[in-house]
């Protein structure tokens, strides 16, 4: 008997737990790179603030524009895995985060067990056996 060609809810479930914790990891990461550009642009402006000539003040005008430009792509990363990460940061949303990867752990035996090749074992004595 062909088995019919269906997703798997462990997967579904799995590839649901991992965009979660890609919005998270992306988030954080955005996060501190946002902070350092902060801080970044404190120390180019003393730079530009100090800088001798023009040149080095062109220079230094480059580095702003670029750091500028790259928290701008952080911000927006942050911005858009915010209201998720948040979300999930409540401690009842992360409770139900937790009871999901739980969820998924049964799921995975479940379908491991369906998938196994199984035998069945009768649970009255003998087939056809007259009593």
């Amino acid at each position: 008997m062909k088995k019919r060609q269906e997703k798997s809810p462990a997967k579904e479930l799995e590839t649901f737990l991992n965009f979660v914790d890609n919005c998270k990891a992306e988030y954080k990461y955005a996060y501190d790179v946002v902070g350092e550009e902060d801080r970044r642009l404190q120390d180019l402006l003393h730079e530009m603030e100090f800088s001798k000539n023009e040149a080095e003040k062109n220079r230094v005008g480059t580095k702003i524009r670029r750091s500028r430009r790259l928290r701008r792509v952080n911000k927006d990363t942050v911005k858009r895995n915010e209201e998720i990460v948040k979300f999930f940061d409540d401690p009842k949303n992360r409770e139900i985060l937790n009871r999901i990867r739980q969820l998924l752990g049964r799921q995975r035996k479940e379908e491991e067990h369906l998938n196994s090749e199984r035998t069945y074992k009768p649970r009255v004595g003998t087939a056809g056996k007259e009593g």
